[in-house]
């Protein structure tokens, strides 16, 4: 099961939402298509992948340890740049230096690249949702 699967479960969850709201099912819940939905990521080869391969991680405390630092790092850059300051570039460079070693590490590497994925998924997901409902309220 692979990411066409679980687009196939999203326009299948999607056109039977269409046709409740259109009067052709007896009763609609949304929070039944919500749990639907939260199966089918929970079912797919980019979400399972993505939690193999934290659970790699979680088993090795030294890469989780690198990586939490890692994490530390970006966030640090981020609230710079939330705060409209200009991240340093001695810390962008040791960001950029850690996550490129990091990545010469087999698990952690594959780790970044499942979790790069799932967060695809799940912000393709979130724009198909929002599209909808902004083509519905005419924006």
């Amino acid at each position: 099961m692979g990411s066409k699967y679980f687009y196939d479960i999203l326009n299948k969850v999607y056109f039977s939402m269409c046709k409740e709201v259109n009067g052709m099912a007896d009763s609609f819940n949304p929070y039944d298509k919500a749990h639907e939905l939260a199966r089918a990521i929970k079912d797919s080869d980019i979400f399972r992948s993505y939690m193999a391969a934290r659970d790699e991680i979680e088993a090795i405390p030294e890469y989780k340890e690198k990586i939490f630092q890692l994490r530390e790092k970006q966030m640090e850059i981020n609230r710079a740049q939330v705060l409209g300051q200009e991240p340093s570039s001695h810390l962008m460079q040791e960001l950029t230096l850690e996550f490129a070693k990091l990545n010469q590490q087999k698990e952690i590497a594959s780790f970044f690249e499942a979790e790069a994925r799932f967060i695809q998924m799940f912000n393709d997901v979130q724009e198909i949702i929002q599209k909808s409902i902004k083509d519905d309220l005419g924006e």
